[in-house]
């Protein structure tokens, strides 16, 4: 029942999307980093941000961070397996911007869970180098291709 709504979400989403698309100077590179990756993971921001609110911050931290995982080992391969049987065409596209984003996130998270620690401070950390990203994202061009 959960992924039919799920899927429903989803479909709705990429119904409403593309007017915004149309009307504005966001980019479809943008959404699909940003709005798009977001939306099957919202039980786990929400998850997070609970934890979070009841001062578990070091469980709030691991399922955020465990969505990420869960996305680069299990929901990428399945979909590159799945375009491999059904020609769907499914491409992965990687600008060199959105390579060294995800290299430097990597790096930043391995640092803060290096320590076994998590505090308030790490997760400003956190938020404020997303935001960062969300700029550079918005601010620059899309890859050829997208």
């Amino acid at each position: 029942m959960a992924t039919l709504l799920m899927s429903a979400c989803a479909d709705l989403t990429t119904l409403h999307i593309e007017p915004i698309l149309s009307n504005s100077r966001v980019s479809q590179y943008f959404i699909g980093v940003t709005v798009l990756a977001m939306i099957p993971e919202i039980p786990e921001i929400v998850n997070g941000i609970q934890f979070a609110l009841q001062n578990n911050i070091s469980l709030s931290f691991e399922v955020g961070s465990s969505m990420a995982v869960q996305v680069c080992m299990l929901q990428i391969p399945v979909l590159i397996l799945f375009n491999v049987f059904y020609d769907v065409g499914f491409v992965l596209i990687f600008s060199d911007l959105h390579l060294w984003a995800s290299i430097f996130s990597v790096i930043l998270v391995n640092y803060i869970f290096m320590d076994g620690k998590c505090d308030y401070f790490q997760g400003t950390a956190l938020v404020v180098v997303y935001l960062i990203l969300l700029a550079m994202y918005f601010f620059a061009p899309s890859p050829a291709g997208c």
